[in-house]
């Protein structure tokens, strides 16, 4: 008789942040896609004094072999309720780095983290996910493709896609005549192709932005508007409803949310970017592998958006996931008992 596999109990640490938190919701998500049974236990981790970073960037390095000082590291932070005994601690954010770690060493446990390591140790992390090679962490370095985000099986309206405008950072600045821009391409494109829009403007979008969308995409065109202050039906769940995503190229997570999804997506972006280099090699390597296409702004008059085959990038997408997730289980054994 074949024995069914294990629940594998995560301990998911959570900072708060939407964008930190999708993510380490949407590894848990590849997790369940390879083969996993995930039980998770939400954590809400917040440090009780920022000034004591530089302390416990020391502390914890020398934290494997002191159960004492495990314990002072985790009494710095509330965590909400303490965990029980899990298989596995995954969380993504700063602010719950050290945490993360403290836990796996009191429990004797795997870790995973997600994003940039900052002052954290080698040695302190089973895995460590990021977009680039991370300095000094040569054997547990996962380097993926595209961040987490969460995965859906919602089949989408054929009908309907996305327009997701941001606004300001990450080294990009949007002019009135960018919006403008933006805004009268998706009125042509819903008229060409007979489709309507779901409008989501983020913190960053200009005050007026709103009223801008509506005003020239109106009822016709607008089939659905998704703005930070609106409460209601958030984006996460709006968004696998859409067919293709055309998201500004200043939101790091909202182009990750479209390629998990994932949905054909075109980048958009303005005369004046100067991102940071490891932003703009991130979004290079996102064109080159097929997984997005980019248009400048005023390029947009003459530009006719022919999409990716959906099921082809949906396979290229589904591999590039499994394929992080078997290098897990290569640097952490003990999960295969887990998968199926």
């Amino acid at each position: 008789m074949v024995t069914a596999p294990s629940r594998l109990n995560i301990c998911l640490l959570s900072d708060g942040i939407p964008g930190h938190v999708n993510q380490a919701h949407g590894f848990v998500d590849w997790l369940r896609e390879a083969g996993f049974h995930p039980h998770v236990q939400v954590i809400e981790c917040t440090p009780k004094a920022k000034w004591l970073r530089p302390l416990l960037a020391t502390a914890i390095k020398y934290a494997t072999d002191s159960s004492a000082l495990t314990r002072a590291i985790l009494a710095t932070h509330r965590l909400q309720p303490f965990p029980q005994q899990p298989q596995l601690i995954l969380s993504a954010g700063g602010n719950t780095r050290f945490a993360n770690t403290a836990l796996a060493q009191f429990w004797k446990c795997p870790n995973v983290f997600l994003g940039s390591p900052r002052k954290l140790a080698p040695h302190t992390v089973s895995a460590l996910l990021t977009l680039e090679p991370a300095p000094g962490f040569t054997h547990n370095n996962l380097v993926v493709d595209f961040a987490p985000a969460r995965i859906s099986n919602t089949k989408p309206s054929p009908n309907t896609w996305a327009l997701l405008l941001g606004g300001n950072g990450s080294g990009y600045q949007y002019e009135q005549q960018d919006w403008q821009a933006i805004l009268l391409w998706a009125q042509n494109c819903a008229k060409k192709n007979q489709i309507r829009w779901l409008v989501a403007g983020s913190r960053r979008s200009p005050a007026a932005l709103r009223e801008s969308s509506k005003k020239i995409l109106g009822e016709a065109h607008g089939h659905q508007h998704c703005w930070p202050e609106d409460g209601g039906e958030p984006l996460a769940e709006r968004l696998p409803k859409v067919r293709q995503v055309v998201c500004t190229e200043d939101s790091m997570s909202m182009l990750c949310e479209a390629i998990n999804l994932p949905r054909p997506l075109l980048s958009l972006r303005p005369e004046r970017v100067t991102p940071a280099p490891r932003y703009q090699q991130a979004i290079e390597k996102f064109a080159q592998r097929g997984y997005l296409q980019r248009a400048r702004i005023s390029e947009l008059g003459g530009f006719d958006w022919v999409s990716t085959d959906p099921d082809a990038f949906a396979s290229q997408i589904e591999s590039s996931r499994r394929n992080i997730v078997d290098k897990l289980v290569q640097l952490i054994p003990a999960l295969e008992k887990y998968r199926d």
